[in-house]
């Protein structure tokens, strides 16, 4: 199913509900204007829920949607009884792809409210994305009992019972929707859709044609085309068709992909090889583009950037047989004797009877003067050449290696095809959000105390321990000693900042305060021996020093990164520094800090089980402890338990943690 084939209609229904300051309000000022109630707000001793919605109202309007769930969590806490908070921080979340907490916030919406339809049709989108048809069709229904004309609403419930195989309740509204409005062009693909479900081909080629006869320029029509008259091996038709769809749709990457295919046995090579550079100029990371044009391009004679599309190959599936072949191949054609070996090599090792392997690989070292390699080589082929000759071969062994030969060494110029994109997976998405940035599966950092900036808006890892209250001497304005998992921002750069104004101070501090300053600096500047011991001095200053207890952990935690440190010397440190965080544990058994700590540390061992017990432990302590959410969501990652992964990591972008989303969106 076409990629833009459910209506994304909400953003019209949330932003036409958003106040706006001015009809000639630009966007600048908006965004202005939030700045400066994001620093007075905090300063309000009592949240007045509707000021605080209504600045989140205007955050979604310049797409600010961390900071407009910020102003709705304010919100739903001063009045937990509203609706609106609730459908807006849902608006906000399924821009960011969080769809399972965005359709918990619609349930919630709906319990207090359940006679706003907009928030049925949101809830409706967000159980799509999450593969409840069934219960996105109750919501449709629902909204269609109140609004019989609803277009988007109809259309897309048209949609949903395709997914569920309900043809019958599916051509309802599609001929509701055609005697309705019968310029409406949609309804025209989806009934060709149904019938294509239904092996009905030609059927559905009819009401292609009469979309186009409607709107000659839908592009999805001419790739359905397109596409039909590539399966039927039709590829002239196939490349005028796919041109007109590209000309109407150009970033639709597959239709270039499509394209290519019908060029390239049309022996357009050229074109075939421009149509996949365009196809990676619009998807980098496109694999299926980067193999076909590593083959066309070895076609052409262009060997050395076939070789690179073939390293990109390699680089992301080290053991793709097929790529190390053609690789291998044109290594030998260029010159490059050594690399062909190296290649040759892993194909043997992969398949131990590849004799024609060994024959090149004997060529190739006889070419760089390797005569024993050679020799080697060459008497492998001929003993099979004698167990051939007096049959003498190993008839299971070679079955086994001529079925993997059949599937991939003979069938290495095979293009590779793409499966068909169907509605789970094809969902667009909306551009330059925080979900589509890249993220690791990095635990998010331990707190520990550190110099940090404090006068930057946004989310800040800062914790509060009463202790720190007493080590406040070297504190600027914009820059304080505080308890934090945002380390960066002690960078070296700053830490001859930090030396400096704690030398100046050093008379009005206590020993363990002037330790502890010390440890955090040089820690900042890597050196870590003057960190470990400034550290351990503080300990001795004060045995019951809680802070000075997380200080020496992280040190040792951020020695296991120097390079000159084995695995078992890591793994020694990270004990360690356990060690001293439950001796913090045993002091402040209550401390939520203390044990995400000792949750951090666990999971550096591979201490899963024990981790997420940790983790759990200080939510429950703090159940605001946004790092605490995503690391153990983390965890439920590697464990592969998504259902509860993608529920922390909604929690934790909730509270601010943005990386969150991308991980939610990884997770798909």
């Amino acid at each position: 199913m076409n990629k833009q084939m459910f209506e994304y209609n909400i953003r019209y229904h949330a932003t036409n509900c958003l106040y706006r300051i001015s009809h000639n309000a630009s966007k600048r000022f908006v965004a202005f204007f939030m700045t400066i109630m994001s620093a007075i707000v905090p300063c309000i001793a009592q949240i007045d829920a509707e000021m605080v919605t209504y600045m989140g109202r205007n955050a979604l309007s310049v797409d600010d949607y961390l900071t407009a769930i910020h102003y709705f969590n304010q919100a739903i806490e001063s009045k937990p009884f509203l609706a609106a908070p609730y459908y807006y921080r849902a608006y906000a979340k399924f821009t960011l792809e969080d769809y399972r907490g965005a359709e918990t916030d619609c349930d919630k919406s709906i319990n207090l409210n359940p006679f706003q339809m907009e928030v049925y049709q949101l809830r409706a989108l967000c159980r799509i994305h999450n593969n409840d048809f069934t219960g996105a069709v109750d919501d449709y229904t629902r909204v269609l009992k109140n609004k019989p004309k609803d277009q988007n609403s109809r259309y897309n419930r048209s949609l949903c019972y395709l997914q569920l195989k309900d043809y019958k309740q599916a051509n309802k509204d599609l001929d509701y929707m055609m005697r309705t409005w019968p310029n409406y062009y949609r309804p025209y693909m989806v009934r060709a859709q149904s019938l294509l479900e239904q092996k009905d081909t030609v059927s559905a080629l009819v009401w292609i044609d009469k979309l186009l006869e409607k709107n000659p320029r839908d592009g999805n029509a001419w790739g359905f085309k397109g596409q039909y008259a590539l399966s039927k091996k039709h590829y002239t038709e196939a490349d005028s068709c796919l041109t007109h769809a590209i000309s109407y749709t150009p970033n639709d990457y597959e239709l270039y992909i499509s394209r290519a295919q019908a060029r390239h046995a049309l022996g357009k090579f050229g074109l075939a090889i421009a149509d996949y550079d365009q196809t990676i100029a619009l998807q980098p990371t496109h694999f299926v583009a980067r193999y076909n044009r590593g083959l066309l391009r070895t076609f052409v004679g262009d060997l050395n950037n076939a070789i690179l599309d073939f390293d990109y190959i390699i680089q992301v599936e080290p053991s793709n047989t097929l790529a190390i072949y053609n690789r291998a191949e044109l290594r030998t054609k260029v010159g490059n004797y050594k690399g062909a070996i190296a290649d040759y090599t892993k194909l043997i090792r992969s398949y131990p009877n590849f004799y024609y392997g060994y024959l090149m690989r004997a060529q190739l070292r006889r070419k760089i003067g390797d005569v024993k390699g050679a020799l080697n080589d060459e008497t492998v082929v001929a003993r099979h050449n004698l167990d051939v000759t007096f049959g003498h071969t190993n008839k299971a062994s070679r079955k086994s290696v001529r079925l993997r030969s059949d599937h991939e060494l003979d069938k290495y110029q095979q293009l590779v095809q793409e499966d068909p994109d169907t509605a789970r997976n094809v969902f667009g998405t909306f551009f330059g959000k925080v979900q589509n940035e890249q993220v690791s599966d990095d635990l998010a950092p331990m707190f520990a105390p550190a110099f940090c900036h404090t006068s930057e808006r946004g989310y800040h890892s800062v914790g509060f321990m009463a202790e720190m209250v007493r080590y406040k001497h070297a504190e600027v304005p914009n820059r304080k000693y505080r308890l934090t998992a945002e380390h960066e921002t002690n960078s070296a750069a700053n830490a001859e900042y930090d030396e400096k104004r704690v030398e100046r101070v050093s008379n009005a501090c206590s020993l363990i305060e002037l330790h502890l300053y010390r440890s955090s600096i040089a820690l900042a500047k890597y050196n870590y021996t003057t960190a470990l011991s400034e550290a351990s001095k503080a300990i001795s200053c004060d045995s019951s020093s809680v802070v000075a207890l997380l200080q020496r952990a992280n040190v040792l935690y951020h020695m296991t990164n120097s390079d000159n440190t084995d695995k078992e010397r890591k793994k020694e440190l990270l004990k360690l520094a356990l060690t001293d965080l439950k001796s913090a544990s045993t002091i402040l058994p209550d401390n939520a800090y203390v044990q995400y700590n000792i949750g951090c540390m666990l999971a550096m061992l591979q201490r899963y089980d024990e981790a997420l017990e940790a983790f759990t432990a200080a939510l429950k302590l703090d159940n605001h402890l946004t790092e605490a959410y995503y690391n153990r969501a983390i965890l439920y990652k590697r464990k592969n338990m998504k259902q509860q992964a993608i529920e922390d990591f909604s929690k934790s972008g909730q509270l601010g943690y943005y990386k969150a989303y991308a991980q939610i969106k990884q997770i798909k």
